[in-house]
């Protein structure tokens, strides 16, 4: 097992090339839009986060290893969690990350518009908290209608939590069944039917 308490495999941790050392700190790379590693990220047992290198120039955690355009991307709020949806999505699916949590979402988003505009649709899976939900809004306005809003059941907050917790078929499950977005006062042509 590469995180057995997050019931993340070897192989999924080998894919986004993220190693722990012995005294239990966890380094996550991260590369340019180039693909060249600029950058890493370092958790502490204790939960403190350290950085190292150019962070200016870094992506999105996972970017570099999903060229541009596809049916899906996935972003979510964590390493962690993109690692945990990368791995319940079979390995088949682009999931990326945030840089640094909520506060960094829309930013992050409008450095790598680009790349993240050209696939057809992007789920939104960020944490299920208040700040989760208010980066959520901001980024499904900035992709509108190609924004679909993943949502959390009650007690899990995140992708890592569905995982560990072995529900992975019902996360799957809801990925599939994500929202489209509407942007407010937009009203599409189902809205009319159903006040008919």
């Amino acid at each position: 097992w590469g995180f057995s308490d997050r019931r993340l495999t070897l192989e999924t941790v080998n894919v986004f090339n993220v190693l722990q050392t012995l005294d239990g700190r966890v380094i996550f790379p991260y590369y340019d839009k180039s693909g060249e590693q600029v950058a890493r990220k370092t958790r502490s047992v204790d939960k403190k986060f350290s950085v190292e290198g150019d962070w200016k120039q870094a992506a999105l955690f996972g970017q570099n290893l999903f060229s541009k355009g596809g049916k899906f991307l996935t972003i979510v709020e964590g390493e962690f969690d993109a690692m945990s949806a990368y791995q319940m999505l079979g390995g088949r699916g682009c999931v990326v990350s945030i840089r640094n949590g909520a506060q960094s979402a829309l930013s992050d988003c409008k450095a790598a518009y680009d790349w993240i505009d050209s696939f057809d649709k992007v789920v939104l899976c960020l944490d299920n908290d208040e700040p989760g939900r208010e980066a959520t809004k901001k980024i499904a306005e900035l992709f509108g209608s190609k924004a679909l809003l993943f949502k959390h059941r009650d007690g899990f907050k995140d992708a890592s939590d569905w995982l560990s917790s072995r529900n992975e078929r019902e996360w799957v499950d809801l990925w599939w069944k994500a929202d489209q977005f509407k942007p407010e006062g937009i009203v599409t042509i189902s809205d009319i039917k159903e006040r008919l």
